[in-house]
């Protein structure tokens, strides 16, 4: 199967090796040049229209849109959401007449907006609350309706609380390994609130079941079990042996009280497809990487 991969992140890395592993043939369309990746990689402005339509010449049955801003600090306020968006509508509307079979785009859990219980694709109303969240959403139902009636099939596959290799230091985990390891004072913003985090190989491997099996197009990718921020921490210092530090309650602030975690009726863990990892084997991978 070929297979074009749109992005180089750290979510598209483990995936990109997933596939290739499986014996699929694929192509990653990127920015940048990415060395964890080991397959063809063609470098490109996905902005520029005109210049990246031509990597369908290598003729994908299966397009991943992995792509977005991410960045920590800006991602969620940032105006590059509106041309994120807008590609995604001209994505699907070439695929529209193109050879391509299926179509997968990572949505992301913030489309649901502030949660008090675990959310059902199909079921839970997006409600997003930033420009990230509404622009995907805008996204979604863009290229819903342009592959509604077509023969192209549609994914859209809202990835909760990732994390794994290679990811940004500035986000929590590797923040926190770093800050444990360093012996730095921690201070959480958030000890309340429920997340869903969910391995990029579990990701990787959710991905390859949503190709593999017929499903509905929106879809939830998590484990459908939560954890506090403090739980991650308390985890990993248990796993540096650093239990020592006895994380004090009172350093911590209480947050919101969110839930954003999978629910057990997902569309996706209906059909079959179940995480591999605990958030204790999930750290323990990203600590010996």
């Amino acid at each position: 199967m070929k297979i074009l991969v749109i992005g180089g992140g750290f979510i598209a890395t483990s995936l990109v090796e997933r596939l290739e592993i499986e014996g699929c043939e694929v192509i990653v369309y990127s920015r940048n040049f990415n060395s964890d990746i080991h397959c063809r990689q063609i470098l490109g402005d996905i902005f520029n229209f005109d210049e990246f339509k031509r990597v369908f010449i290598h003729k994908p049955q299966v397009v991943i849109h992995t792509a977005w801003i991410t960045t920590p600090g800006i991602y969620k306020d940032d105006d590059s959401n509106f041309k994120y968006a807008e590609f995604t509508k001209k994505l699907g509307q070439f695929i529209l007449f193109s050879d391509v079979e299926h179509l997968l785009i990572l949505g992301t859990c913030a489309e649901y907006g502030r949660q008090s219980q675990p959310s059902l694709a199909g079921i839970t109303l997006p409600s997003p609350l930033t420009l990230y969240a509404k622009q995907k959403n805008v996204a979604l139902e863009s290229v819903k309706s342009l592959l509604l009636e077509s023969s192209v099939r549609f994914s859209w596959a809202r990835v909760f609380y990732p994390y794994g290799q290679f990811q940004d230091p500035k986000r929590l985990i590797p923040k926190l390994i770093y800050s444990i390891r360093a012996r730095e004072p921690i201070s959480l913003a958030d000890t309340t609130s429920v997340y869903d985090w969910v391995t990029t190989r579990d990701i990787s491997s959710a991905v390859s079941w949503i190709i593999a099996n017929e499903l509905p197009s929106e879809l939830d990718i998590g484990t459908s079990y939560g954890y506090t921020n403090l739980q991650v921490l308390q985890t990993l210092e248990r796993l540096l042996d650093a239990s020592d530090r006895s994380t004090i309650l009172d350093n911590h602030a209480l947050g919101v009280s969110e839930v954003y975690v999978v629910n057990k009726n997902s569309p996706l863990l209906s059909a079959g497809w179940i995480s591999q990892d605990t958030l204790n084997s999930g750290l323990e991978w990203v600590l010996t990487s």
